[in-house]
């Protein structure tokens, strides 16, 4: 089969979080030929076959999609990009459209919560009072306007994706909303696959890794919560004298200063390349995360991958399903220092305890996330369901 991987921004593939890379090499894996398409500037620095367009525009051409011969297609679309979406299924059999969303969208369906987001991402009052403001404009007056995309997205689309069932069941209420319930059908849980050097090698055990947390994220981003972080750290660093925090990514610097001042054993080491973060995440015991959302943190998959268990809030879908009954990690359910440093000194007692095995975390979930794996289930169409570790 020839696939295409569609990334529908210009900003560089080899920048972004979800690395097509990884798609190229599980399609392939697979025995398909693959081609990325994107606008040019994305394509700088890529190294894998690519048809680039000028334009965001031309994606939308019928005529581009005809010429390419896909029988199926992957694009990241975000639940949107309508026309887009169905200028490559006039041309391609199998469209999946990857959401990169925990499934809570709709302005009406959900309104408070994304009110909170579009505050949340804005760093000066002015940008929030203008956020809020645009928030009241769309649930009071412009929602049809706005939903539009959501629902005709979903329509074009063959298959949507999501990272775990919560999210599956967010966007069905607002599928159930939109009285679109049919589009629930098209869901399917299929994770982002993982790198190989979170994939290969040994596992240190549970005697061999260090008392160690680490965290890792674009701390510039109010979206992760570094704030939250660094107080939950320090609190928890009083109530765990020997255990050692390493923070990973960029733009952190700032933020953990005062941190890392008065905690000697936290180290921030800015933005590491996956072969360092790789080691520490094999020789470490957990990975906490404190973001306000995720759709699914693919830091978390990795983390898993390496044999580390989860701390992390119970309000990101992906997390409570990949912690399961609590054997896999921790959770806390207040958006508070306390309740973070709460749920490390919990999950870090489960390890005092002899109750965490992270060779058979990472022989459990590595299947999940190898780049075969996931590529053969956006092209079968059948997703992850629960299975007995999950809540």
């Amino acid at each position: 089969m020839r696939i295409g991987l569609v990334w529908p921004l210009t900003n560089r593939l080899v920048d972004i979080t979800v690395r097509y890379e990884r798609y190229v090499r599980g399609f392939e894996a697979l025995g398909h030929q693959v081609v990325t398409v994107c606008p040019e500037p994305a394509a700088v620095g890529y190294r894998f076959p690519v048809r680039t367009t000028p334009d965001l525009d031309t994606l939308r051409d019928l005529e581009i999609w005809r010429g390419l011969g896909l029988d199926a297609a992957v694009i990241i679309a975000w639940l949107g990009m309508p026309v887009t979406v169905a200028a490559i299924k006039s041309a391609c059999p199998h469209v999946v459209s990857v959401s990169d969303s925990d499934g809570v969208v709709g302005y009406r369906a959900y309104p408070l919560t994304i009110l909170r987001r579009m505050v949340a991402s804005q760093a000066r009052w002015g940008m929030k009072a203008r956020a809020t403001n645009y928030w009241v404009k769309l649930v009071l007056g412009e929602y049809r306007a706005a939903k539009q995309p959501l629902i005709e997205s979903a329509d074009e689309a063959d298959l949507v994706t999501v990272t775990s069932p919560g999210a599956r069941a967010n966007l069905a209420a607002m599928f159930a909303y939109n009285r679109r319930l049919d589009l629930t059908g098209k869901v399917l849980v299929i994770p982002y696959p993982v790198d190989d050097e979170f994939l290969l090698g040994d596992v240190s055990s549970a005697a061999d890794r260090a008392d160690r947390v680490v965290a890792i994220g674009r701390w510039d981003d109010p979206q992760k919560d570094a704030p939250l972080l660094a107080a939950g750290i320090e609190q928890a660093a009083a109530l765990r004298p020997e255990t050692e925090f390493v923070l990973i990514g960029r733009n952190g610097g700032e933020t953990f200063a005062r941190l890392c001042e008065r905690v000697a054993r936290v180290k921030y080491l800015g933005v590491q390349p996956p072969s360092v973060i790789a080691k520490f995440l094999r020789e470490s015991r957990a990975l906490v995360l404190s973001s306000r959302w995720e759709s699914g943190p693919i830091v978390a998959s990795e983390a898993l991958c390496a044999g580390c268990s989860l701390v992390g809030p119970s309000w990101v879908p992906t997390i409570p399903w990949y912690c399961g009954d609590g054997r896999y990690g921790s959770l806390f359910a207040r958006r508070s220092a306390s309740a973070l440093a709460d749920a490390l000194a919990a999950e870090l007692a489960e390890w005092d305890a002899g109750r965490r095995n992270p060779q058979a975390t990472a022989a459990y979930f590595r299947p999940w996330f190898t780049p075969a794996a996931v590529c053969r289930s956006l092209l079968t169409g059948r997703g992850r369901e629960p299975d007995n570790h999950a809540v």
